[in-house]
């Protein structure tokens, strides 16, 4: 083999990882962003760098045992749809256990972190999902899915796309896509926000449809930042002017990308909160389940 053909057999893979992470690395903060937004905003910063952390596991772990054959993987959009309400109704739970605990007057109470508790629902949903996918890949159960008709699939599509719909236009506007939301969602300053996120959206699905490519995603990613980055120099706009003008995310408090957090909430998380959404976290499992065998 040529000298040429060995630095291109060394370089085409190096690009392919390139291009895949960085498309990870917006889904990975698209869904910490679903998830968090709601449930903790204050703490949407340790969320983005959790996922980010945990993309980058997920990444490594199929590039060392997936073999010459290779496989294609990603963090789970549908999970993290049906791992945002988790996490808002456990957060729910733990904000109004921390409030009883303030205002009690007799007896030591420790106020629960309701972070951490979101994370420790994840971590037993994660924990849950990957001993139900090392039975299905170890007794080679995947063709279970032949057993789910046509209407399941659809309404299972339908439904995540829903939510995973709902989130992106309330992590561009601030405010949750409701009836009782309808005027203030179709106010200027609202509009200004999500009008520009659902375009973005719907050119990136025509071009997926319309040019098949596999860096289609990539390059109409780069061009959405390219003229983002080109408004803000145009309107002299500055990083703190766009992120108080909801068009970045933050500004965060912390200014670490990861710590351990999942090893925290071992011990700082309200587990009593956690169980209490065990309806919650089967509901996750079973959709993780569910896209898994659809992929």
């Amino acid at each position: 083999m040529s000298e040429q053909g060995r630095s291109g057999g060394r370089l085409f893979p190096l690009a392919a990882g390139l291009i895949i992470g960085a498309v990870e690395v917006v889904l990975a903060v698209a869904f910490a962003a679903v998830v968090f937004a709601g449930a903790t905003p204050a703490r949407l910063g340790d969320g983005i760098g959790l996922y980010l952390v945990a993309a980058a596991l997920t990444l490594g772990f199929l590039a060392w045992r997936a073999g010459m054959r290779g496989v294609v993987g990603s963090v789970q959009d549908a999970a993290a749809a049906v791992l945002s309400l988790l996490a808002l109704s456990t957060a729910f739970k733990a904000a109004n256990i921390a409030r009883i605990c303030q205002a009690a007057s007799v007896g030591r109470c420790e106020v629960p972190d309701v972070f951490l508790t979101v994370v420790a629902a994840t971590l037993v949903v994660t924990l849950s999902c990957g001993a139900i996918f090392l039975l299905l890949g170890t007794f080679r159960l995947g063709n279970l899915v032949r057993f789910i008709p046509y209407p399941v699939v659809g309404g299972f599509l339908a439904g995540t796309g829903w939510l995973l719909f709902k989130g992106g236009i309330y992590i561009a506007s601030g405010v949750e896509l409701h009836l009782r939301t309808f005027d203030l969602l179709v106010s200027p300053v609202t509009l200004k926000r999500w009008v520009p996120a659902l375009a973005f959206g719907v050119i990136l699905l025509l071009a997926v449809r319309r040019v098949k490519k596999p860096l289609v995603i990539p390059i109409v990613l780069a061009i959405g930042l390219v003229l983002f980055a080109i408004g803000m120099l145009v309107t002299g706009s500055s990083i703190d002017a766009a992120q108080h003008g909801r068009w970045l995310l933050g500004p965060f408090e912390s200014a670490r990308l990861w710590q351990p957090w999942t090893l925290r909430a071992i011990t700082g998380a309200d587990w009593s909160a956690v169980l209490g959404q065990w309806a919650g976290i089967l509901t996750a499992v079973f959709v993780a389940t569910l896209a898994i065998l659809f992929n």
